[in-house]
């Protein structure tokens, strides 16, 4: 079948270049041990997304009804929907196509592109989920015959997995909640402490964080920084910042002014470093001694720090950054209208959302998915990592964060908004010569080149 929204994905003048650091965020377990996903490369043959051969598939369980999903999460899914049909009783198998992360939105489109039929549950990375979102081609899982009931899920999560008109298109799959992860030794020698509460007293305002960048700075020679890449600025405070880029086609440089003039000032006083995220560079950084702060949701001490610092266990603290919590990636599901098994495949992905669901995800590849009920149990809302010493970082990341938490609504523009960061961020980074004024200049010159559809 050939979709006749497929202009709508042209109209966005996107072309998608992920860098890998974006993606992190979403496409690994929410858990902070699990080892499940390791191996599912071998498991299930990978099928590039301009591939439009036979796709390579694994079936899963014997049943009368087959749904077919994406997804970059083998090991997980297939453990998680063997638990499913056991707990259920769901007479259902599984057809999962394992898709590289980076390349499932440009599948879409070319799957679209092609006339071929997509798959009954399609996933999607926060940051492309917008722009797939304003294609009209998807179920809106609150209305009937679903009527999927939001309050079971963290309101935050609402505006992320909603379209432009509201209607709830994609069940979230993970809790995309973060701090500020540090290290213990360093905050000790520059700090003073490396109580989480006590330094997230200590910098309440950027202002009070750059302030206190700079003394480090001085004290240690100009070799410790509070964050290794601009990226991680970034990352943070637009992550904090919930006005629209785009609203009703017309680009609003409010929120990306406010990022940026952060990010030129923490450069311009040397207390961020100028590696690149994508490097190897940075994973390096996790393990040495000269940069203190970085970006943290549930999923980095298992997927990101514990790779990266193998001899750091007990020497990380997790705080509430300056200005509160924010969200940081995150992956949900899809369910186009013509899919062929619509019914079974919302069964499955409501299930995940359930508390039984939630508990039962928790179990058995120990990833955090989305129940309120059950973060209420404050036995099942405790979360610790080897990393982390004693720390209960589930206490930040299901409880502090949930207080103040604020996110900005996914767009129709957002994979172009994605591309555009990478390269002022990027720009930015190696050229200090870049004032505010010529970076502002730069992000607004890209936008109207990306999608010139966009209101001057």
């Amino acid at each position: 079948m050939r979709y006749k929204n497929l202009k709508k994905l042209a109209a966005t003048g996107t072309v998608i270049t992920v860098i890998c650091s974006a993606l992190a965020g979403c496409g690994t377990s929410g858990g902070v041990s699990s080892e499940a996903d390791k191996g599912s490369s071998e498991a299930v043959k990978t099928e590039a997304a301009g591939d439009l051969s036979e796709p390579k598939k694994e079936t899963k369980g014997e049943g009368t009804e087959t749904i077919t999903m994406w997804g970059w999460n083998a090991g997980d899914i297939e453990k998680i929907f063997n638990a499913y049909k056991e707990e259920t009783g769901a007479d259902v198998s599984l057809d999962y196509v394992t898709v590289q992360q980076e390349e499932s939105f440009q599948k879409l489109q070319t799957t679209i592109s092609a006339g071929l039929d997509l798959p009954d549950i399609v996933p999607s990375e926060v940051n492309q989920r917008g722009t797939m979102l304003s294609l009209d081609i998807w179920e809106d899982l609150s209305a009937a015959p679903y009527n999927f009931d939001k309050s079971q899920i963290f309101e935050y999560e609402i505006p992320l997995c909603s379209n432009e008109k509201g209607e709830l298109c994609a069940l979230p799959w993970d809790v995309s909640t973060a701090g500020l992860a540090y290290k213990r030794d360093l905050a000790k020698e520059y700090l003073g402490t490396d109580d989480p509460d006590e330094i997230s007293a200590m910098f309440q305002t950027w202002d009070e964080f750059l302030e206190k960048g700079k003394e480090i700075r001085e004290e240690s020679g100009g070799k410790v920084y509070m964050f290794a890449s601009l990226t991680n600025v970034k990352q943070i405070m637009d992550g904090q910042n919930p006005q629209p880029i785009v609203q009703n086609d017309t680009l609003d440089m409010t929120s990306v002014k406010e990022t940026l003039n952060w990010m030129i000032k923490f450069r311009d006083e040397g207390i961020v470093d100028n590696i690149l995220e994508s490097s190897t560079a940075y994973s390096a950084s996790y393990a040495d001694d000269l940069h203190i702060f970085y970006p943290c949701a549930g999923w980095t001490p298992n997927y990101v720090i514990q790779p990266n610092d193998p001899e750091g266990a007990g020497n990380w603290g997790l705080t509430v950054p300056p200005q509160g919590c924010f969200s940081w990636g995150g992956s949900a599901f899809m369910i186009p209208r013509d899919a062929k098994h619509k019914q079974a495949a919302y069964d499955f992905i409501s299930w995940m959302n359930t508390e039984e669901g939630t508990r039962t995800q928790r179990e058995v590849v120990n990833y955090n998915t989305s129940n309120v009920e059950a973060y209420k149990d404050p036995e099942f809302a405790a979360l610790y990592d080897e990393w982390f010493g004693g720390q209960n970082i589930g206490e930040l990341l299901f409880n502090k964060a949930m207080e103040n938490i604020q996110v900005r609504p996914v767009s129709t523009h957002d994979a172009t908004i994605m591309e555009v960061w990478s390269m002022v961020t990027e720009a930015v980074n190696s050229d200090s010569s870049i004032d505010f004024e010529a970076a502002c200049t730069m992000f607004e010159n890209e936008m109207y080149t990306l999608a010139p559809e966009l209101k001057k």
